[in-house]
């Protein structure tokens, strides 16, 4: 049995579909009130509804499970402490309750950057979620992820979709910091293989896309795809960061999380051959993410209703 929190979000989707479709027997942690959670209940898994750091719920989620993988993270939550508490007590209540359940393996998915020592507030307090672990006792793993594309993520889809209403092509900031894009069905593959390679075990492990790219190159390598005029539009991180947050409400907003909107102005790279070296395959390059993400779009509007869900999980192939 695995454990997975952060089930809803986007990486969680998209491993949900690939470990349910090996036939893996799955139990997610839902937080009460969740928007997810109506889809979760379709889902061949297993469901407990708690929070993170009630720990009677955690305890009663880890019964019986030998794997962890904890996905969850306030990725929009605008303020610090907030989210300092949440990786501090949350992380602390589930590695407790891994420990004392005897749970193999605990995997952990961080952004590129992690640390007790970064710059960014949001960087360090995953860095305090990551010690944590490490200090437990528990075999772990730690994938420190650069920023991910995919089928109804944020980076490329809000990219297309604002573009499409709009014509504009808005850049965060300048736009001008590296980035490392990586296909999640990439991550999911990587997290698929630390749950049964040994050499990952206590480890904490950098992956990113084959390219290292400014916003502004990804932004105009998707434009360009389109084919649609377009006027490039510079507007500051702060000012997208709260109509993100505004946007977010109204259930229709095309930006990156708060906190993925910071990730943009220290830059998130690693190696180019980080996951080819950990993990021994190649990950997809964004021209290839973009085609298949177009293609998804025309399906979708040409196609019956179920077909984007079939689609958005489908793999390139067995890894």
């Amino acid at each position: 049995m695995i454990l997975v929190t952060g089930a809803t979000g986007f990486l969680g989707r998209h491993l949900l579909r690939r470990l349910a479709g090996a036939g893996e027997a799955l139990r997610c942690l839902c937080r009460p009130g969740s928007v997810g959670a109506d889809w979760l209940k379709t889902q061949p898994v297993e469901v407990v509804f708690a929070h993170l750091h009630d720990a009677e719920g955690v305890e009663r989620a880890c019964r019986g499970v030998r794997q962890v993988i904890h996905l969850a993270s306030p990725i929009r939550e605008v303020r610090d402490a907030v989210v300092n508490e949440f990786h501090q007590r949350a992380t602390a209540c589930l590695v407790d309750c891994a420990r004392r359940g005897r749970v193999d393996r605990f995997l952990l998915v961080s952004p590129l950057g992690s640390g007790t020592a970064a710059g960014l507030p949001f960087l360090r307090s995953r860095g305090v979620a990551e010690q944590c672990l490490r200090e437990s006792g528990l075999p772990f793993v730690v994938l420190q992820s650069s920023l991910m594309f995919g089928a109804g993520d944020r980076l490329i889809s809000g990219i297309i979709q604002l573009l499409t209403r709009t014509g504009l092509l808005v850049i965060p900031g300048s736009g001008k910091v590296m980035l490392q894009p990586i296909w999640v069905g990439d991550v999911v593959s990587c997290l698929a293989r630390a749950l049964r390679d040994d050499e990952a075990v206590d480890r904490v492990i950098p992956v990113g896309g084959p390219q290292h790219l400014t916003y502004e190159e990804i932004a105009d390598q998707v434009a360009r795809m389109l084919n649609l005029p377009r006027v490039t539009l510079h507007v500051s991180r702060r000012a997208i960061g709260w109509a993100s947050r505004i946007l977010e409400g109204f259930g229709h907003n095309p930006f990156l999380g708060y906190h993925h909107l910071d990730l943009l102005e220290v830059g998130t790279v690693t190696e180019l051959d980080a996951v080819k070296r950990a993990f021994g395959f190649q990950p997809m390059p964004l021209v290839e993410g973009v085609a298949y993400q177009l293609a998804l779009r025309r399906d979708v509007r040409s196609a019956r209703p179920s077909a984007k869900a079939d689609r958005s999980s489908r793999t390139r192939g067995v890894r």
